[in-house]
């Protein structure tokens, strides 16, 4: 077995060896395209497949010049996308090859906001995992490695594009990777296992050494050492086949088991091999890996003055690392926060002295027509006294007229108001009522058992001292307690329904609360069921519910909150009703029935709760969408809307300070969302 597998790993980096070279052989066919090119947009294009071509294969010096040639296009062109790739490969150089990681970050945060302006999805996850990477392996900072992780992941590429399986592997390898260093190994093996079936999907030579070591630092920590040595050789022995390629970056991981496991003359002889190798790298964050591991070994031997030489090393080149780069790096932002700063001001003051020279000049233009107008109207001022003093007596009389109608237009409004609230109460009546009769069930059937067991311990006490039971009179007592106890939880449930109810009805107070909105659209969504179904037996849906537990509570005010809530779902039921009578009526096709669904959903994007409700109704036609929002505009018959619904919806929402949208397709269904900030 042991011979198979060395064979099978001999033949494996044979096949990378093979790829090597026909890396090579593309590398410097490009190149030979490169030198013919004139044009800037396809040299820039094929500068960047040479480097991206470099980074998939790690070879020991990512081309500086190419770099360097990328960003004198990206200016000459004044193009933002251009500049965004050109920094990002330009921070990439600077972390990769000269440990450069003050302005590597520099150039990370330059090239971010340009790939946002011109929403470059593969740019902008590409940045991320970039950042993420030098915070997490270099600066140790998980928690921004994380953030940059999760960043990234939000903005992968469309599955169409080629790079998206390139940049979700990253994903997959940064979060096994987080949740391997936090310890939390279900999580961290649940991306590990994606991560390793992704790069064995792609055949992607470096992901795949980087998937091994992976699995063999995971089953270290799972206390499995036999898998874990085999695991690290596999990958070692793929490693050493790319001569001319830097390592895979788990060398260290190996040693450490090495040492830890005692076994220090392999250690040793692991640690020079990487020794050598950083040492003319001049990439200060090897080094100081490379001294780690040289100090840890010394000391495990008790080889003391050995330990402590490393030991100087390693705080020396910590120092340039933490210290020096750290305050380059707040340096560079603040200078950089400071400038943008600097240049919004020049913008502001510019454009104000703009405005100010404009409402000046208007001033002037609009005083010379003033004193022009006011000559004029100076020789025929008597006539036209005489004129307005009639024109104001018509007014008068028609500002009258129109106040009492305002007057009747704000009592009718608020009727329809009032009358709305109370429509939405009467759907609740049927669904409460369904609601409170199972508690009062179980309150009258535990009350009348309690009445029986109760006149039984009553017969029994009756008996003589040498007939009666004292331990069946005891079990009757405890059924009693335990019935009461269960009488208390319904009357409970009971008084909590009609509290609930009285809430509703009640005018709001116009004061937030903190709000469990799961349970408060879930509870809407009951009630508003059962109150059709109430009004009609026949109506039947399927409820779907989808609730992010995570969301917990919100500041709303419940009562108005609610009503939208209660308005959408009303909406929604009688949508899917309306098709199911339209289909019930027509001839079914073989194998295609219609089913009523309403599905209540809610979920956190950032800093934002969204709360959707969705039909499979017949959906808005789009030449009325434009008008759903409008007050007392309505589809339905005469007599079963007001038409003010939505636009109550609406208001209320806005409010709140959130947004109320809508989205359909005719003749498939419709979904509203409310969006609200916390």
């Amino acid at each position: 077995m042991k011979k198979i597998f060395i064979l099978s790993t001999l033949l494996f980096a044979t096949m990378l060896a093979h790829q090597g070279f026909a890396q090579s052989k593309l590398t410097d066919s490009l190149k030979t395209v490169l030198a013919a090119t004139t044009n800037p947009t396809e040299r820039f294009n094929l500068l960047v497949k040479i480097l991206e071509n470099e980074e998939a294969y790690q070879v020991n010096q990512i081309d500086s010049s190419a770099c360097a040639e990328l960003l004198r296009i990206a200016q000459s062109e004044k193009n933002d996308a251009m500049l965004a790739t050109s920094y990002n490969w330009i921070g990439y150089y600077l972390a990769k090859n000269k440990g450069d990681n003050a302005a590597a970050l520099e150039y990370y945060y330059k090239a971010l906001p340009l790939a946002e302006k011109v929403n470059d999805k593969r740019r902008i996850s590409s940045l991320c995992f970039d950042m993420a990477g030098l915070y997490g392996a270099v600066l140790r900072n998980r928690q921004e490695y994380l953030k940059y992780t999760r960043r990234g992941g939000r903005n992968l590429p469309d599955k169409s594009s080629p790079k998206y399986d390139y940049m979700l592997i990253q994903y997959q390898r940064n979060m096994a990777d987080y949740f391997l260093g936090t310890d939390k190994l279900d999580s961290a093996e649940y991306y590990g296992l994606a991560f390793s079936e992704t790069s064995k999907r792609l055949r992607a030579t470096i992901f795949m050494i980087q998937a091994m070591a992976f699995n063999a630092n995971l089953n270290v920590k799972l206390g499995k050492n036999d898998k874990a040595e085999h695991f690290f050789k596999e990958a070692l022995t793929i490693e050493e086949s790319l001569k001319s390629r830097r390592g895979g970056g788990f060398q260290g991981s190996y040693a450490n088991f090495l040492i830890d496991n005692r076994r220090f003359q392999e250690a040793s002889f692991l640690i020079q091999q990487f020794w050598s190798r950083t040492s003319t790298s001049n990439n200060p964050n090897l080094e100081l890996q490379a001294a780690s591991l040289k100090r840890k070994l010394f000391e495990k031997q008790n080889l003391t003055d050995s330990a402590y030489f490393y030991l100087k090393a390693e705080i020396k080149i910590r120092d340039v690392i933490f210290n020096q780069n750290n305050q380059n790096i707040v340096q560079a932002l603040a200078f950089k926060e400071q400038m943008r700063g600097i240049e919004e001001e020049g913008r502001k003051a510019a454009y104000q002295t703009q405005l100010t020279l404009y409402a000046s000049l208007g001033g002037l233009g609009i005083f010379s027509i003033i004193a022009l107008l006011l000559y004029r109207n100076n020789l025929s001022r008597k006539k036209a006294n005489e004129v307005l003093q009639k024109q104001k007596s018509e007014i008068e009389i028609q500002k009258k007229n129109v106040e009492h109608a305002l007057v009747e237009l704000k009592s009718t409004q608020s009727q329809l108001i009032q009358s709305e609230k109370m429509a939405s109460l009467g759907e609740l009546t049927a669904g409460i009522a369904h609601e409170i009769q199972n508690p009062l069930n179980f309150v009258n059937n535990f009350s009348e058992v309690n009445a029986e067991l109760i006149k039984e311990i009553q017969d029994e006490r009756r008996k003589t001292q040498d007939k009666r039971d004292e331990k069946l009179e005891d079990e009757l007592l405890n059924d009693i307690a335990q019935n009461q106890e269960k009488v208390l939880h319904h009357g409970k449930r009971a008084d909590a329904i009609v509290k609930g109810m009285l809430q509703h009805s009640r005018s709001s107070s116009g004061q937030k609360e903190l709000t469990d909105i799961n349970a408060l659209a879930d509870e809407y969504l009951r009630l508003a069921y059962h109150g059709l179904r109430a009004k009609d037996k026949s109506f039947n849906a399927t409820l779907n519910t989808d609730y992010n537990q995570t969301i917990g509570n919100i500041n709303i005010i419940p009562q108005d909150i609610g009503r939208v809530i209660l308005n959408l779902i009303n909406n929604a039921f009688y949508a899917v009703n309306e098709k199911h009578k339209a289909e019930s009526g027509k001839p079914k096709a073989e194998g295609v029935s219609y089913e009523p669904t309403v599905s209540v959903s809610t979920k956190k994007e950032g800093n934002k709760v969204l709360i959707s409700v969705k039909d499979n109704g017949n959906g808005i036609p789009q030449k009325i969408l434009d008008k759903i929002f409008q007050p007392f505009f309505t589809t339905k018959p005469t007599g079963q809307g007001t038409g003010l619904g939505l636009s109550l919806s609406y208001d209320i929402v806005k409010a709140h300070g959130g947004e109320l949208k809508v989205e359909t397709k005719d003749g498939e269904g419709s979904e509203f969302i409310i969006q609200l900030t916390i």
